[in-house]
């Protein structure tokens, strides 16, 4: 039985041009419009991003979401502007856009077609901010032109600490959340802040995307900058590590952005650090102390049913978006056998050399193929898999695609390994950690 997956990706970056992050960066900044100067058709993937993010938001909230997008406005440039210029095209969305929504401030996101034709939106923008006396601001990324997603929103974020943000008296005890990572109410925000309550620290701003456009003059006053993330050594990671730095530089907060709290031992590390930052050790350690504690006492509990448990660990996810260590260290602790490791084809000689580097640092679990494979499978009480399995007979626990903070991923996948051992059905199934 050959050890096949469904739908391996091999892309390396995101696919979308740098205009939703425009978008991303604004869509909850209360008293703000945004205009893409582009084809009506450019605001569609943006528009779709809207209606994902505010449906995860109205779950991870329990129904109790308090957001609310921005307007989205489109210049709907045509086949005459894309000769002749669509300057004019992109005054009269301003225009409409003041009179209908009297917004404190109007974005502009640039299109590829914007910036093939040429139009000068940044001159549009200061002609119309004096017509208008508000703050009309172009973001500079056109489209493709100049980058991908991530460009857009970090050159927008830049944009609205230069514009709008002033120094202030710091307030002791406050922490500006720098990032997204889910927004103000997902998981990953949610367990950040309880590890702040073992320092009596409080989150006072979530930038850029969730704070209006009248607090922003403000939302200097933190005494602390956290950066979200995952991955240290993520290209996007260090544009938002490079911003943090210039907030640093502008406003004299400092921030913690070399570490990340993801996983159990990397949550104690970044305790220990942020507790060497403000002064306090001896809360980090009562902080750790307590983590140790509930880690080892939900680590027992699903001892009971995995120890001595055989799996197979499928992997095809690059190492930028992979994390193994994690879940191998989880696996010892558990007493969970781990029969080999079968590595998807997917990967490049060199990624595929980098992962296996990384593995064979955690495990001495052999590398399957072939016969050695299939014998695994059989042995196997089921899989723990990167990607859906086509087999629907074997048992199948699917991995976090991102970890989350603090140990949270952990519990999860104990909680899927535990459901899939415990399931009547002797073979087959599938459970999403």
């Amino acid at each position: 039985m050959a050890i096949k997956a469904k739908r391996i990706m091999k892309r390396r970056n995101s696919c979308s041009c740098s205009m939703p992050g425009v978008w991303r960066a604004l869509c909850y900044v209360e008293g703000a419009v945004v205009i893409f100067h582009s084809p009506r058709a450019c605001a569609h993937i943006a528009r779709r991003m809207d209606i994902n993010s505010y449906y995860r938001n109205i779950r991870d909230a329990y129904g109790e979401c308090e957001l609310k997008s921005v307007p989205l406005l489109s210049s709907d440039l045509e086949e005459d502007e894309a000769v002749f210029g669509g300057e004019n095209r992109l005054r009269r969305a301003i225009r409409y856009a003041a009179e209908k929504y009297h917004p404190k401030a109007i974005f502009i996101a640039n299109s590829c077609v914007s910036g093939v034709i040429g139009d000068d939106t940044e001159a549009v923008a200061a002609e119309m901010e004096e017509e208008l006396g508000i703050v009309v601001a172009a973001v500079s990324a056109h489209g493709y032109l100049d980058g991908e997603y991530f460009a857009g929103y970090i050159d927008t974020a830049r944009m609205l600490i230069d514009r709008f943000m002033q120094p202030q008296p710091k307030q002791p005890g406050t922490v500006m959340l720098l990032g997204d990572c889910g927004g103000v109410y997902g998981e990953y925000v949610q367990q950040i802040k309880r590890l702040l309550q073992y320092f009596s620290l409080r989150v006072t701003a979530h930038f850029p995307s969730f704070i209006p456009i009248d607090q922003l003059a403000s939302a200097p006053s933190a005494s602390l900058t956290i950066v979200l993330g995952r991955y240290k050594a993520d290209e996007r990671q260090q544009e938002l590590v490079k911003l943090a730095e210039h907030i640093k530089d502008r406003f004299a907060i400092p921030y913690l952005g070399d570490i990340y709290p993801v996983g159990f031992e990397q949550t104690k590390q970044w305790l220990q650090r942020l507790g060497a930052m403000i002064g306090r050790p001896e809360q980090a350690a009562r902080a750790i102390a307590a983590e140790e504690q509930a880690f080892a006492a939900a680590v027992e509990q699903a001892r009971k049913v995995l120890a001595g448990k055989k799996i197979v660990y499928c992997v095809g996810r690059l190492a930028q978006y992979f994390q193994p260590e994690i879940d191998l260290a989880l696996l010892k602790r558990l007493g969970i056998q781990l029969l080999g490791i079968q590595l998807f084809d997917c990967y490049p000689d060199t990624e595929r050399q980098l992962l296996l580097q990384r593995l064979q640092a955690c495990t001495t679990a052999p590398v399957l193929a072939g016969v050695g494979a299939e014998m695994a499978l059989r042995d196997a009480n089921f899989v723990l898999t990167t990607h859906e399995l086509l087999s629907a007979e074997i048992k199948q626990v699917y991995t976090l695609f991102l970890p989350g903070a603090g140990w949270q991923g952990e519990r999860d996948l104990m909680r899927a390994m535990t459901r899939i051992v415990c399931r009547q059905t002797s073979r087959g199934g599938l459970v999403y950690a």
